[in-house]
């Protein structure tokens, strides 16, 4: 087996005989958050392994069930922030976007175990991803709205893919099980089989009996493994999510969406109150980038967008506190910016996230962000 990187304490490698390499994340402690040394590694390893012939398919994974990637480590991020280290901040969503961008355009098949957690940077890999498989134990999410951030990863494009549905997800950051995320089409397939019968089942695949290619085999197998289960509560809330959440409004989708803090279902409750209790900026500025996506952007573009928009959104007041409030003191009492009204305009407050792309500028001036030229 070739050897991808410099050996990586974060990362396991290893190779099969019928062509198959396995990546495992490795940092358990933390659900194997990622962190500029990760990406660096993982974009390493899949140059490496795209160059080498030996390989046709991936499978990637993590260490632990509980979770296969919780997202960016955003402590990490918020004290380089604090430490006026924001160039170091800033080249994470750089590399961490260029290999996502590599795997959404890669030529061999891989093959990721989404169990446990899901989030973040997580379903940012998980997405690219041609073959995603899911457990009944998988919690799936954008939860950026807590922290202050905002959905990225390329969830400016995947977001708006799903439509309203998207754009609730995007807004309050509710968890999906397996069944809404196979619904919805974030996930391939369900497996209830351990993961190494998985593993295992794929790796007895014999490629000379799939002439149409290894895409088509890994697909046919697969399909063989999914499993449905029984209809979660994404399912259940879909009449709500599109009477509540119809895009045409900042104002009205961010109250009607608060009101399910009153709902009877848990599952909407929780979201309506993720949504008060969260961000305003980041609720702003994730309905905005859910508009642009809509326009049917390339995945260069769109982390283009992103990365420009999350240098903006790391010097943001609202970052900081969220994560402090979140993941370090753990109050659960942020004090995030406060605005005068809910209109945009008001919201950003001569703070708006201009960039050098003019479609995104251009969607500023229409919602009266900006000034017209």
């Amino acid at each position: 087996m070739k050897i991808y990187n410099d050996y990586h304490s974060d990362v396991k490698l290893k190779s099969y005989s019928n062509g198959w390499v396995s990546i495992q994340l490795d940092r358990p402690n933390a659900l194997h958050a990622l962190d500029l040394s990760l990406v660096n590694a993982l974009i390493s390893i899949f140059k490496g392994i795209a160059d080498d012939q030996a390989v046709k398919a991936i499978w990637f994974d993590s260490s632990t069930p509980r979770a296969f990637c919780a997202g960016g480590d955003v402590r990490k991020l918020r004290q380089q922030v604090i430490d006026g280290e924001q160039d170091k901040a800033s080249e994470f969503f750089k590399q961490e976007y260029q290999l996502d961008l590599l795997l959404h355009y890669y030529a061999k098949p891989i093959v990721i175990w989404g169990e446990g957690y899901v989030m973040g940077g997580g379903l940012g890999l998980f997405m690219a991803a041609p073959f995603r498989l899911v457990t009944p134990a998988s919690r799936l999410a954008m939860p950026e709205i807590n922290i202050g951030l905002y959905p990225d990863v390329g969830a400016t494009r995947f977001l708006a893919d799903r439509g309203r549905i998207g754009l609730f997800l995007g807004l309050t950051g509710t968890m999906m099980t397996a069944s809404g995320a196979y619904a919805i089409g974030w996930a391939t397939h369900i497996c209830a089989m351990k993961k190494e019968l998985v593993l295992n089942r794929l790796l007895q695949i014999s490629w000379q009996d799939y002439p149409a290619g290894t895409f088509r085999a890994l697909d046919d197998v697969l399909n063989s493994l999914h499993r449905p289960v029984s209809v979660g509560p994404l399912q259940t809330a879909l009449d709500a999510i599109h009477t509540v959440c119809n895009g045409l409004n900042f104002e009205q989708d961010y109250d009607a969406i608060c009101q399910l803090s009153e709902a009877h279902s848990d599952w909407l409750r929780q979201a309506g109150e993720n949504l008060k209790q969260g961000s305003l900026v980041t609720a702003a500025l994730t309905w905005l980038l859910w508009q642009w996506g809509k326009l049917g952007h390339s995945w260069a573009d769109t982390f283009e967008l992103e990365q420009q928009i999350s240098t903006w959104k790391i010097n943001h007041v609202d970052f900081a506190e969220g994560v402090r409030a979140r993941l370090i003191d753990k109050d659960l009492s942020p004090k995030w910016q406060k605005s005068e009204d809910r209109s945009l305009r008001s919201i950003f407050n001569q703070q708006a996230p201009t960039t050098t792309i003019d479609s995104w500028n251009d969607l500023l001036r229409d919602y009266d962000i900006i000034e017209r030229i």
